[in-house]
């Protein structure tokens, strides 16, 4: 690529031209400006406004570096995904506007639009630049500009820059766009400024998201590609981005403790969906899941933030989609290879996509979730780069039908999006909005589901009108059990399924009904706080002792001793009755089984050993004499 034609290129940026950087702030503030007024939702409470490190402001700045990300928030380090989190500077960027706004959310909304805005126009000087023969046209009908256009007004970003806490993702990305063009610059001016400013900035790119990682890979392709530098060389001369990675991963691991993992396994299904899979199953899931990225990129509806388990089905090698997903990828990365010295933008549009979707893939590491939309806001760069560049080049064919189909093509697609951007935005207004169209697309998400639930209990709390009250009750009741259909064991939701249970205790006083309906409660996780605390206080007033008494034995014995032999949990039960009457022949006689398997099965000590399958002799004798047919 010829210096010459670049440095004529840089020369005609005229006021002109800055209309086109103007219009790209204007597109990104129509699309988002309706964000500002909105509050905090969802991850937001855990970077920001109940970030206790957040929340000290500037003071709180080297808490923020020297703690995973979550720490703030859980006061501790929790490690709830693999690797755990350590994303701080959009973390520092939340204490610095503490520091003078406070909890301000319209603030924090607005440095996203306009961190979104210099993406776009960082993405038109690099286009500019990275093509300048096609970059020489007017500024409103040429590549780069239909390009960041393009980018700007794609719905699958919405999830970043709407949700504040997706300042992650846009400060990576903006930080990375700065370092290739730095690099870019450096290579086509050889001066060392643009060198040493592509080192720090790629430090902020990387310490805003690992994702910024893959650039180390995308810059040694821009070069080969763009700017006909050989590939090992490339890579070798790239040598003080490595050095960055490198710093990066010894931070990290001095901060969180270790390197990838800690060797605890993660068996929490919202934490990790891949829980009880086979590894055929994770791979052919894997693999569905980038499929309907594609479909994402080309037709992006419907949207939704929530892709848990199991809105993304499990499936297998025996699934027709997970088998064309894995054709068409072997096709793409063919169609690259062979394209790398015929249509370098082609080649490079597809290696762009895979090399930055890589890291999030689920294929080098598990990322806590099947997958997510802002999962693509950095891959999406290879999307908008691919259709600018042919609807531009449809542009200017010798055919007048060919620059009426590109401006006829351009426009509906940027209307499309745009349209779809503005539909979509309102949703990310509160928890409430954004649960509820939620749940409309992932309906087969035990997480929305249950979220859902708790948004109209957090309605039924306040409400007066009392017909209105106890629906929200009902609804957050029916989403709650769809919830626990999808993933029985979802602990979250069997807390709130029993705190539905107990207000509508309060309101009908039917006692009988509660406990049938807690009964699917104790099964699954009968050791739940609410549980325990409950069991005490009916247990508490002799009036209940007709009811609970065979009710605790029906449970200690009949559910937890003989369908789920949770033995620890039945005596418990058990136990509850016994308290309530002693000289029963039937409950001595299960506590006595009870104490007898936990002796065989409960992998205990042998002192504990020994004393269980003392106390299971003492309730059997105790059976024994209460009714003779326990002495046979």
């Amino acid at each position: 690529m010829s210096n010459r034609l670049i440095s004529k290129l840089l020369s005609k940026m005229n006021g002109r031209e800055l209309f086109a950087y103007f219009s790209l702030f204007i597109l990104s503030f129509g699309l988002y400006f309706e964000s500002i007024h909105f509050g905090y939702v969802l991850d937001d409470v855990i970077v920001l406004s109940e970030n206790s490190f957040v929340q000290k402001g500037i003071k709180g700045i080297w808490n923020i570096l020297s703690n995973e990300s979550f720490t703030g928030y859980f006061g501790e380090q929790k490690d709830l995904v693999t690797g755990a989190r350590y994303r701080p500077l959009s973390l520092v960027s939340f204490a610095i506007e503490f520091e003078f706004f406070g909890n301000a959310p319209n603030i924090s909304h607005l440095m996203n639009i306009i961190l979104y805005a210099i993406i776009g126009c960082s993405l038109f000087f690099l286009f500019k630049i990275l093509i300048p023969n096609l970059s020489i046209h007017k500024w409103y009908w040429s590549f780069p500009f239909i390009a960041s256009c393009l980018f700007i007004a794609h719905p699958i970003h919405s999830e970043a820059v709407a949700n504040i806490k997706g300042r992650d993702e846009i400060l990576s990305l903006l930080f990375s766009i700065l370092t290739l063009i730095s690099w870019i610059r450096f290579h086509d001016t050889g001066r060392k400024f643009y060198q040493f400013s592509a080192i720090i900035l790629f430090l902020l790119a990387i310490f805003s998201k690992e994702n910024a990682v893959t650039f180390i890979a995308i810059i040694p392709l821009t070069m080969w590609l763009f700017r006909s530098q050989n590939l090992t060389k490339s890579f070798i001369k790239s040598w003080p981005l490595f050095l960055c990675f490198l710093f990066f991963i010894v931070v990290r691991w001095q901060v969180i403790g270790y390197f990838l993992s800690n060797g605890i396994v993660i068996d929490d299904l919202m934490n990790n969906p891949f829980v009880g899979m086979k590894f055929s199953e994770k791979i052919a899931t894997i693999f569905y899941t980038i499929i309907w990225y594609f479909k994402l990129l080309l037709f992006p509806h419907p949207l939704t933030h929530d892709y848990y388990p199991y809105h993304v089905p499990r499936v297998g090698f025996n699934n027709p989609i997970a088998i064309i997903s894995i054709a068409l990828t072997i096709f793409l990365l063919y169609i690259a290879f062979y394209f790398r010295t015929k249509n370098k933008v082609i080649s490079y549009s597809i290696l762009f996509y895979f090399i930055t979707f890589s890291i999030v893939s689920n294929f080098i590491f598990p990322v806590g979730t099947f997958m997510n939309e802002r999962f693509l806001f950095m891959p999406s760069v290879a999307f908008s780069f691919l259709c600018g560049y042919y609807l531009f080049q449809l542009s200017i064919l010798q055919n007048p039908l060919s620059k009426w189909t590109s401006w006829t093509l351009s426009i509906l697609l940027l209307t499309a999006y745009s349209v779809k951007t503005i539909s979509r935005v309102p949703d990310w207004k509160n928890g409430f909005s954004l649960n509820l169209s939620a749940v409309n697309v992932s309906k087969n998400s035990a997480r929305i589901n249950l979220f859902t639930g708790v948004s109209y209990f957090q309605k039924y709390q306040p409400e007066d009108n009392p017909q209105k009250k106890f629906e929200y009750l009902s609804l957050a009741e029916t989403y709650i059990d769809k919830s626990l259909a999808i993933f029985p064991a979802y602990g979250q939701a069997l807390n709130m399924k029993a705190g539905v249970l107990a207000e509508w205790l309060k309101k009908d006083n039917d006692i009988k009904k509660f406990l049938v309906k807690l009964e699917s409660v104790i099964k699954v996780k009968p050791n739940l706080d609410f549980v325990t605390k409950y069991m005490d206080y009916l247990t508490k007033d002799p009036e209940n002792n007709n009811l609970m008494f065979p009710y605790l034995k029906h449970v200690g014995y009949d559910v937890l001793y003989k369908e789920t032999r949770n033995y620890e949990y039945a005596l418990h039960f058990l136990g509850l009755a016994y308290k309530i009457n002693d000289q029963d022949a039937d409950l001595n006689y299960y506590i006595s089984c009870a104490y007898r398997d936990m002796a065989r099965f409960g992998k205990l000590n042998s002192s504990k050993i020994q004393e269980y399958e003392s106390k299971a002799k003492v309730f059997l004798d105790a059976a024994k004499a209460l009714d003779p047919k326990y002495a046979k």
